[in-house]
């Protein structure tokens, strides 16, 4: 598993039950990555978020409209922050097969376990 990979796993994992915006995900990641090797910048989880919408495994949000409308593709890179992310049931399919994650049930880094080096 590369650097990358890890990182959209772990943000898949950060919008599986709510829609966030990239700033609460980093907010969030920037505190887990550490303890795994990892260290992850906002631009990570910018670019994590638009290589999952590009995927199917998560949709771009406009929470502002009523109801909440979802966006058609992935947005531009600089307009990725004015919307919010949630999980597809593809998303969901490929976080629920995900075996190889660095975190056990308390939150403790699984023995063992090594960050990737790419």
């Amino acid at each position: 598993m590369t650097r990358n990979e890890l990182i959209r796993l772990l943000v898949l994992n950060e919008i599986a039950d709510d829609y966030e915006e990239p700033e609460y995900i980093h907010g969030r990641l920037a505190g887990l990555g550490p303890h795994c090797g990892l260290p992850i910048e906002l631009p990570d989880v910018r670019q994590a978020l638009l290589d999952l919408v590009g995927l199917g495994c998560a949709k771009a949000y406009n929470l502002w409209r009523n109801p909440a409308e979802g966006l058609r593709g992935v947005p531009p890179l600089e307009r990725v922050d004015e919307y919010y992310y949630w999980i597809t049931d593809q998303g969901r399919v490929v976080h629920s097969s995900f075996n190889s994650w660095p975190f056990d049930e308390e939150g403790k880094i699984r023995p063992g376990w090594c960050a990737p080096t790419e």
